[in-house]
């Protein structure tokens, strides 16, 4: 069994010479203000929802834009939801802007789904930080990270939006009496972990459990630098394993933001790939068991950790107002495609 959201009137007055004049030296002025405002009144929207790059210039004069950035969630199928990419929101307030100011947007896209076998499955969405891709098992594809979503001012990051960590995926037949693949790190104020998959079973010499890790999220507060996760454990219980791999640093992936890393295969399964942003999620752990259940019938269980969550940054001087990063409530969750994660978005008002 493989794992499977009216005008007045009164006296006339009579118009001289020195009041006709005195009315013209009043309303210049006022004429003139008028003519200078459209230039600087209009105000505009821009959404950006396609994953990938993209150039914004912001006309002469506007200093001020408020944003909303969120990141790219993670796959997941019905059995375990992929981890949700980070949601922030708040100001830019640029130096000086005489002359326009293009500054570069980048939306992170979803992570493939971790249901079945289809080239589909598990890819890692792109972004500032590409997200892992989840291992590719025989029999099932567990889930791809999330990437980053970020408005950057030249290479320098102003605001980065995490993304969420793919699911796990576990092979666990002959009815566990417990089991679960773990779900993906979720990219909120801080990145979360990827969730243990688990099995336990009533085996002949008693109860077994089976672990595998999940991925660690990037460490650290968004207000400042972040440090890539860590990779899952190699578990615990019966059988052995082999850790997950750490997430990437900042500068050193996708568009300059962290790379979550790729998660392994283990068997008919594999483990969850981490999510990218300012830096990368770690990859889940992988574990396998042969044992015998209490009918004498001998069962291997495989499992996957879960990918932990890429970072957000929000420490950047130009920003004000920060309202997160939160939960961007898209993780990927049902069946086939649709459990890929929900791509991240960018909104910029200025």
């Amino acid at each position: 069994m493989y794992d499977e959201r009216a005008p007045k009137t009164g006296p006339r007055r009579e118009v001289t010479r020195r009041t006709f004049t005195r009315g013209v030296a009043w309303s210049v002025p006022v004429v003139s203000v008028a003519a200078a405002a459209p230039a600087y009144a209009a105000s505009f929207v821009q959404n950006y929802t396609t994953p990938g790059t993209h150039t914004v210039t912001i006309p002469a004069g506007y200093r001020v834009i408020t944003f909303e950035v969120v990141g790219g969630g993670g796959g997941g199928n019905t059995a375990a939801r992929g981890g949700s990419g980070a949601r922030v929101t708040g100001t830019i307030t640029l130096p000086s802007n005489a002359a326009g100011v293009a500054l570069t947007v980048v939306v992170g896209g979803g992570g493939g789904e971790g249901v079945g076998t289809a080239t589909t499955a598990g890819v890692g969405g792109v972004g500032y930080g590409r997200g892992g891709a989840g291992g590719r098992g025989s029999g099932l594809v567990a889930g791809g990270g999330g990437g980053g979503s970020a408005v950057l001012l030249g290479a320098t990051p102003l605001v980065v939006a995490g993304g969420g960590g793919g699911k796990g995926g576990l092979s666990a037949p002959n009815n566990p009496s417990s089991s679960n693949p773990g779900a993906g790190g979720t990219s909120a104020a801080v990145a979360d972990r990827g969730g243990d998959a688990t099995a336990t079973y009533a085996a002949l010499l008693g109860q077994v459990s089976v672990a595998a890790g999940g991925g660690g999220g990037a460490a650290g507060l968004p207000s400042a630098a972040t440090t890539p996760g860590a990779g899952g454990t190699s578990g615990s219980g019966s059988g052995s394993g082999s850790p997950g791999t750490a997430g990437g640093a900042n500068g050193a992936g996708l568009n300059g933001g962290g790379n979550g890393a790729a998660g392994a295969s283990r068997g008919p399964v594999g483990a969850g790939g981490g999510g990218g942003g300012y830096a990368g999620g770690g990859s889940g752990g992988t574990r396998s068991a042969t044992f015998l259940l209490v009918n004498n019938i001998s069962t291997t269980v495989d499992a996957g950790g879960a990918g932990g969550a890429g970072s957000s940054f929000t420490g950047n001087a130009a920003l004000s107002g920060v309202a997160g990063p939160s939960d961007g409530a898209n993780g990927g969750t049902g069946s086939g495609t649709a459990a890929r994660g929900g791509d991240g978005f960018v909104t910029l008002r200025f």
